[in-house]
C-alpha cells in the first residue's frame, strides 16, 4: 500500500483533511496535494505527518518482528520547508488564517442546509 493511500485512510478514519494536515505540518495545501498525487515523501515529512496524525513511523523486521520507530529531533520538526523571508511568512500566514476563515464558513453554510 502507497504512503498516500495510508495517509488518506487515516485521515478519514480520523475525521481530518488535507488542509488541516498540511497546516499541521507546516507547508501549503497545494505542496502537500502535490505530493500525495506524486507519493513523494521524504522521511522527514512521514514522520512530522505521523505525529500530526498521533502515530508513528516505524520499520518492522520481517523475519523477527522487531520495530524500531523512525523519529527526528523536535528541533528538525515543523520548519517551514521553504527559506521565505519574514514579509513572506506574515503573508503566508495571512492567506491561511483567510483559508481557514472560509472553510468554516462554508462548512457552516453545507451544516445549515
Amino acid at each position: 500500500m502507497s504512503a498516500t493511500t495510508v495517509i488518506k485512510d487515516i485521515l478519514e478514519a480520523k475525521g481530518k483533511s488535507q488542509i488541516e494536515l498540511a497546516e499541521e505540518i507546516n507547508v501549503t495545501r497545494q505542496n502537500l496535494s502535490n505530493k500525495m498525487s506524486r507519493d513523494k515523501f521524504s522521511s522527514l515529512e512521514l514522520v512530522e505527518i505521523a505525529d500530526a496524525l498521533e502515530m508513528n513511523l516505524i520499520l518492522k523486521d520481517k523475519a523477527d518482528g522487531t520495530e524500531y520507530v523512525i523519529d527526528y529531533p523536535e528541533d528538525e520538526k515543523g520548519k517551514s520547508k521553504r527559506n521565505m523571508t519574514e514579509e513572506e511568512k506574515k503573508a503566508a500566514q495571512k492567506k491561511s488564517e483567510a483559508t481557514k476563515a472560509r472553510n468554516a464558513k462554508k462548512q457552516a453554510e453545507s451544516q445549515d442546509d
